[in-house]
């Protein structure tokens, strides 16, 4: 059996919400990463009916699913177990949350932050491709993503 038949795999969708120059991000408590909103695709749910549920249980706010940005795949290693994921992402946006204060999370180990795109590589944010293709995107790029963080 190799690594992969022994792991676990994520299908994920995943927010780009943006305010200005800044997006949202959130940490969990024991990470020092940072990552977008969103969360798991459940089976039989599509990525565009997962991710108004996900932010609605993350941040108990409605939202407007928009365009889609591209996928992003991503594997890294916890407890001795190799972790795959399949991230699609959405522009989303929200008249419920304000640029100006962090969001409450609805979920007690979640912390909402607002972070500027210049500051987006400090913010540790994974998976760690994302955070240059963020910044593309905030300064006008329109260009379909695909990225991975898979070893060849």
């Amino acid at each position: 059996m190799n690594e992969y038949e022994s792991g676990k795999f994520h299908h994920v969708a995943r927010a780009i919400i943006q305010k200005g120059q800044s997006v949202l991000l959130l940490k969990a408590d024991g990470y020092s990463n940072s990552f977008l909103p969103g969360g798991h695709i459940e089976f039989g749910e599509s990525a565009k009916m997962a991710l108004p549920r996900e932010i609605e249980e993350e941040l108990g706010v409605k939202c407007e699913i928009g365009d889609f940005l591209g996928v992003c795949e991503h594997q890294w290693e916890e407890s001795g177990q190799l972790h795959c994921e399949l991230n699609q992402l959405f522009a989303v946006t929200s008249d419920e949350l304000d640029a100006e204060m962090d969001p409450p999370s609805r979920e007690g180990h979640l912390h909402f932050f607002w972070c500027h795109e210049k500051d987006l590589l400090e913010a540790k944010l994974e998976p760690s491709p994302l955070a240059p293709l963020i910044q593309q995107y905030i300064r006008g790029s329109m260009k379909v993503w695909w990225e991975s963080t898979l070893r060849k």
